[in-house]
C-alpha cells in the first residue's frame, strides 16, 4: 500500500541523507574538464607573474610627459625593443623609451605605456602628445591571481574558466571525485526499441534516451541495461545485478498502483529499503525511491514528463551530491507568468516553460503541452515553476517560485 507521501523537497532530503559522496581519484589536467574538485586549489604563482603591457606601444617614465602636448610633444630616445617572452635587463632612464609588444614585461623604471596609434615614431625616437598617468596601460603583477590565493574550492566544477586557471598555475593533475556510473532499466511489456517494427499496442522506448541525455548534459555517464517485462521476479533480478556494478540505478515504469506495476514489490523482493513511494506533486507523484546494498535505486514513472520532473527535482540533486558538487540543488528563482493558467492544482503542480529575460525581468512562457505522458512537454524547457497545492487558477503576471534545470 502506498504511504501518505511527501512533498518533493522532503522526499529529496530523505534520499540525500542516505547517499554518500563518491571516493576521490587523481586525473591528468587534460582529463579534468567536467569533473568536480575534491580539494581546494591554491595559487602557486601570481598571474601575471610580472607587470606587463596590455598592448603594442612604447614604455617610458610618465614624468617625462608631464608637459607634453600636440604643440610641444615629448620626444624620447628608443633604446630597446621587448617582444612577448623576453625581458629587459636594463633600467629605463629619463628621456628614453622602449618599444614594447603585447604581453611583454614592463622594464624597470618605466611607469606608463602609450599605444602605437597615439604616437609618432621613427627608428630611434618616439613623440608623445599628452601627459600620461603613473601606471597607465600597465597590467600589474598579480592583478588576475595572487600567489597563495584560493582559486577554486572543493566541490566546484572544472569548467573552461577553472581549467584555464589551473593551467596558469602549471598544474598537471587534479584530485577530483569519481563520477557515479548510472545504470538505466526500462520496464514495460509495451516497450520497443527504435528500429524494431511497431506493432499494435506497442510504443517506442523514449525514457531511456531522455534520462541518458539529461545525465550526459551533466557530464555523467549512463549505461542502458535493458528492458524488463512486467514481472516482479525479472525486475528484482535485473535490479540485484545492476546494484552490484553501478553506483546508481534508475528505472522507469511500473511505479503506480495498477495490476502490472511491480517496481516497489520487486525492490522489496531484492532487499531494498524503501525511502519514498509517493510525492505530492503533479506530474511525478508516482515513484519509488530506495537503497539497495548501499546503492540508490530510483523508480520513476513510465510517463515521460512525469519521469523527468521527478528526475530533475529529486534524483539529479542526489546524483550531483554523490558526484561531489558543492551546489547540488537546483537554482531557485522567481518568475512572472506571462499568461493565465486555468487548471486547479489540488497538489503541488510543476509547470514547464521557457525563461525570457528580454525585458530585464524573469518571465516564464508556458509550454503549451504539460501532460504527464507527453514526450513534447519538456521540449525547449529550461525552468520549472511551482504552483502551490490548493491553487485555484493563475492569472498572467503572478509570481511563482521556480527552478532552473
Amino acid at each position: 500500500m502506498k504511504s501518505l507521501g511527501y512533498d518533493f523537497q522532503n522526499a529529496r532530503e530523505i534520499v540525500l541523507k542516505k547517499c554518500m559522496t563518491m571516493e576521490t581519484e587523481t586525473v591528468p589536467l587534460e582529463k579534468a574538464a567536467g569533473r568536480i574538485l575534491a580539494k581546494n586549489l591554491t595559487a602557486r604563482y601570481c598571474v601575471p607573474l610580472f607587470d606587463k603591457s596590455p598592448l603594442d606601444g612604447y614604455a617610458f617614465m610618465a614624468s617625462d610627459t608631464s608637459e607634453a602636448s600636440r604643440e610641444n610633444p615629448a620626444e624620447l630616445t628608443i633604446v630597446e625593443e621587448i617582444p612577448a617572452g623576453s625581458c629587459s635587463a636594463k633600467r629605463l632612464k629619463s628621456g628614453t623609451a622602449v618599444k614594447i609588444l603585447t604581453g611583454a614585461p614592463i622594464p624597470a623604471g618605466a611607469t606608463a605605456v602609450a599605444k602605437y596609434e597615439e604616437t609618432e615614431y621613427g627608428t630611434d625616437h618616439v613623440k608623445l602628445f599628452r601627459p600620461y598617468q603613473e601606471g597607465e596601460n600597465i597590467i600589474l603583477k598579480g592583478e588576475d591571481i595572487c600567489e597563495n590565493q584560493v582559486i577554486a574550492a572543493r566541490g566546484e566544477l572544472v569548467d573552461c574558466a577553472l581549467h584555464s586557471m589551473m593551467a596558469s598555475q602549471g598544474i598537471t593533475e587534479a584530485k577530483v571525485y569519481k563520477t557515479p556510473l548510472i545504470g538505466i532499466i526500462s520496464q514495460g511489456n509495451e516497450l520497443l526499441n527504435p528500429g524494431e517494427t511497431l506493432k499494435a499496442g506497442k510504443i517506442y522506448n523514449t525514457n531511456r534516451y531522455m534520462i541518458g541525455t539529461a545525465l550526459k548534459q551533466e557530464d555523467i555517464s549512463s549505461i542502458f541495461l535493458g528492458t524488463s517485462q512486467d514481472n516482479e521476479a525479472e525486475i528484482a533480478r535485473m535490479l540485484t545485478e545492476a546494484v552490484s556494478m553501478y553506483d546508481v540505478v534508475i528505472m522507469t515504469g511500473g511505479v503506480s498502483v495498477g495490476t502490472y506495476d511491480y517496481t516497489e514489490e520487486a525492490m522489496k523482493r531484492a532487499g531494498a529499503e524503501i525511502l519514498v513511494d509517493r510525492i505530492f506533486m503533479k506530474p511525478g507523484s508516482a515513484c519509488c525511491l530506495g537503497i539497495l546494498n548501499g546503492v540508490p535505486v530510483f523508480g520513476l514513472s513510465g510517463n515521460p514528463a512525469a519521469a523527468i520532473t521527478t528526475f530533475y527535482l529529486v534524483v539529479l540533486p542526489v546524483i550531483r551530491k554523490m558526484a561531489g558538487k558543492k551546489n547540488y540543488l537546483p537554482q531557485e528563482i522567481k518568475v512572472r507568468l506571462d499568461e493565465d493558467y486555468k487548471k486547479e492544482s489540488k497538489n503541488t503542480r510543476i509547470l514547464k516553460g521557457k525563461l525570457d529575460l528580454s525585458d530585464g525581468t524573469a518571465v516564464m512562457h508556458l509550454n503549451q503541452k504539460q501532460g504527464n505522458g507527453m514526450v513534447t512537454a519538456m521540449y525547449g524547457t529550461d525552468v520549472f515553476a511551482v504552483v502551490p497545492a490548493g491553487t485555484k487558477e493563475l492569472k498572467a503576471g503572478c509570481m511563482l517560485d521556480a527552478y532552473m534545470i
